[in-house]
C-alpha cells in the first residue's frame, strides 16, 4: 500500500470516529430531556427562622449599642422602573432614619453635637491653607484681569471706529468746503457772484487777502501794519530776512557808545585772572570710609 493510500484510510477512520462520538451525545441529551425530574419545593419553615431570628436578636443590648432605626412607613412605589419617584422614596426613609436616630442618641444621654468652645486641630496647616488662598486669589485676580482686557480690547475697537468715524467726517466737510471754495472762485473769475446767501464761506477780495493776515487791531505805520510784540522781538533776535553777514561789526557809532559800559561789573570776580589753587579735589573712596 502507497503512502497516499495510507493518509486517505487514516482520515476516513477519524471521519466516521467523530459521526459516531456526535450520534451518542445526541442521543444522551435526548435521554436526558425525557427524564422527569421532580419540581423544586420552596418550604417556608418559620418556626425554624424564628428561632434564628431570636438568637442573633440583640434587643437585650442598649439602643446605642445596636443603632438599629425600622421605618414607621414601609416603601410604596406605584412603578418600579421610575427612577425618580423610587429615589425619592428612599431620601424620605434616609432622612426619617436620620432625624429617628438623633433622638435616640440624645436619649442615651451621648453628645451628637460639637460644643461651641471646642477646638480640633485641622487636617491641613495653616501655611498650606494659606497657599490655597493665595492660589484662589490669583485665579480671581487672573479673571478679573482677562476681562478688563477684554472691555479694554472692546472700548478700543469701539474707539478706534469712532476716530474712524470722525475722521471720514472731517474729510467729507473738507471737501464740501472745498467744493464750495472751488465754486466761489470760478465765480469770482466770471464775475457772477449769484446769490451769496447760498455759501457759507465768506469771500475776501484780492485786497483784503493781505489784511487779513494780521490782527485787525495791530498799530499801522507808514501804511503798512506791523507785527506783534513778540513777532518783533523774534525779528530783533533772529533777524527778519535780508543781509546778515556784518550785522554785529562794530561803527564808529558803536565803538563810542559807553550806556552799556558797568564799572561795577568790571570789577567783580568774574572778570579777576583765574586762581592757581583751583578747585578742590574730592577725597578717595578710602579716606571718605574713614572720615565716617
Amino acid at each position: 500500500m502507497s503512502d497516499s493510500e495510507h493518509e486517505y484510510s487514516e482520515n476516513e477512520n477519524d471521519a466516521i470516529y467523530d459521526d459516531e462520538e456526535t450520534a451518542l451525545e445526541m442521543a444522551a441529551l435526548e435521554s436526558s430531556a425525557m427524564i422527569e425530574r421532580p419540581a423544586k419545593e420552596f418550604i417556608n419553615h418559620k418556626a425554624a427562622l424564628s428561632a434564628l431570628l431570636e438568637e442573633i436578636s440583640q434587643k437585650s443590648l442598649k439602643w446605642i449599642h445596636r443603632c438599629d432605626i425600622v421605618s414607621t412607613q414601609p416603601i410604596v412605589v406605584e412603578k418600579a422602573d421610575n427612577d425618580l419617584d423610587r429615589e425619592l422614596k428612599f431620601y424620605q426613609q434616609g432622612l426619617e432614619a436620620a432625624i429617628l436616630g438623633k433622638q435616640e442618641v440624645l436619649n442615651a444621654g451621648v453628645p451628637f453635637e460639637r460644643p461651641n468652645d471646642y477646638f480640633a486641630e485641622m487636617v491641613k496647616s495653616d501655611s498650606h491653607m494659606a497657599r490655597i488662598r493665595q492660589k484662589l486669589l490669583d485665579q480671581q485676580k487672573g479673571i478679573q484681569n482677562a476681562e478688563e482686557a477684554k472691555k479694554q480690547r472692546e472700548l478700543r475697537k469701539y474707539g478706534k471706529k469712532i476716530q474712524h468715524e470722525k475722521l471720514k467726517e472731517r474729510e467729507d466737510q473738507k471737501k464740501v468746503a472745498l467744493d464750495k471754495i472751488a465754486t466761489i472762485k470760478k465765480r469770482l473769475r466770471s464775475g457772477d457772484l449769484g446769490d451769496a446767501d447760498d455759501f457759507d464761506i465768506g469771500v475776501d477780495s484780492d485786497g483784503d487777502d493781505k489784511k487779513s493776515r494780521f490782527n485787525r487791531g495791530a498799530k499801522v505805520k507808514n501804511g503798512r501794519p506791523q507785527p506783534n510784540k513778540k513777532r518783533q522781538n523774534k525779528n530783533e533776535k533772529f533777524g527778519y530776512g535780508g543781509k546778515k553777514r556784518g550785522m554785529k561789526n562794530n561803527t564808529s557809532d558803536s565803538a563810542a557808545d559807553m550806556s552799556s559800559f558797568s564799572v561795577k561789573r568790571n570789577k567783580s570776580s568774574t572778570f579777576s585772572a583765574p586762581s592757581k589753587k583751583g578747585k578742590a579735589q574730592r577725597p578717595g573712596k578710602a579716606k571718605r570710609q574713614r572720615a565716617h
